[in-house]
């Protein structure tokens, strides 16, 4: 009998495991000669290595030039990506990808549409400066066979209409993309602090990891550093959303290199879902 129970015990246990996914938004920070020091060639294999460390089920990158999409790929074993460059739809521009473990995830669509008036073709949305996309995935777990829908973006850096806009235009997505109602993660780097409308749209809808989380987050809770090492980061304008998941834990990952500069002028977000 007792040998029965801790069979069924043991059968939960890993069941329960199993259904726990990893989830990362990491600025990697595109490559800038100027940023000498923290210049992506000099950082690059700290940031691939933080990413095997860590070894999410899938993270969502923000200003990944075509280069650097390379060299994380060629860094990571079993990992593939889905993902478009934002200035013409196919390699030219920054990605707002999203890598996945190819052993865990399964692909069932992705696409990438641009956070405009005109999400469908490669362009610039309202008083945004750049163009800014969202690339997103349903994901079937080869583990637990449950599908879900995953989002990663970035927000643009001086347009507030086009960032209010952007939030609206996310959740008609969500909405009109996922008539099943899957569960929903969304990451990326919003470039806007907590009391901001569009983040306040957001937060409405979706649960904001950072503050839903069954444990109390780790770390700062700035993510912005700016490569400053000295100060302790106060902007959080990294976030991960969800709907549909129970949030079991949150932490933005202050990880150094050896020489004590950090891999980013971002900290990745990590956080840990269960169905």
């Amino acid at each position: 009998m007792n040998f029965r129970f801790s069979m069924v015990a043991l059968l939960i246990f890993a069941l329960g495991f199993s259904q726990d996914l990893k989830v990362m938004s990491f600025n990697i920070r595109l490559q800038v000669t100027s940023d000498k020091e923290n210049a992506w060639t000099e950082r690059k294999q700290d940031a691939v290595d933080l990413l095997n460390y860590y070894h999410p089920d899938y993270f969502g990158v923000q200003e990944a030039l075509p280069e650097q999409m390379k060299d994380i790929k060629a860094g990571l074993k079993n990992y593939d990506y889905v993902g478009v460059g934002r200035d013409d739809g196919k390699e030219k521009g920054e990605f707002s990808a999203i890598f996945y473990d190819t052993n865990r995830l399964q692909v069932v669509k992705s696409g990438t549409f641009w956070l405009s008036e005109t999400p469908e073709i490669p362009s610039r949305g309202w008083d945004a400066a750049l163009n800014r996309i969202c690339t997103y995935a349903f994901f079937k777990d080869k583990k637990t066979k449950k599908e879900f829908l995953a989002m990663n973006l970035h927000f643009d850096h001086v347009g507030n209409v086009a960032r209010v806009k952007s939030a609206d235009l996310i959740l008609k997505k969500i909405k009109e993309m996922n008539p099943k109602n899957l569960p929903v993660t969304l990451s990326g780097d919003f470039n806007l602090t907590e009391d901001s409308e569009p983040i306040k749209i957001l937060s409405q809808n979706l649960n904001d990891s950072f503050y839903h989380s069954e444990t109390k987050p780790y770390g700062p809770k700035g993510t912005f550093t700016a490569f400053n090492v000295n100060e302790i980061p106060k902007d959080r304008i990294d976030y991960i959303f969800v709907k549909g998941f129970k949030i079991k834990s949150q932490r933005h990952i202050n990880d150094r290199r050896e020489n004590l500069l950090y891999p980013s002028d971002h900290f990745p977000v990590l956080a840990e879902f269960s169905f």
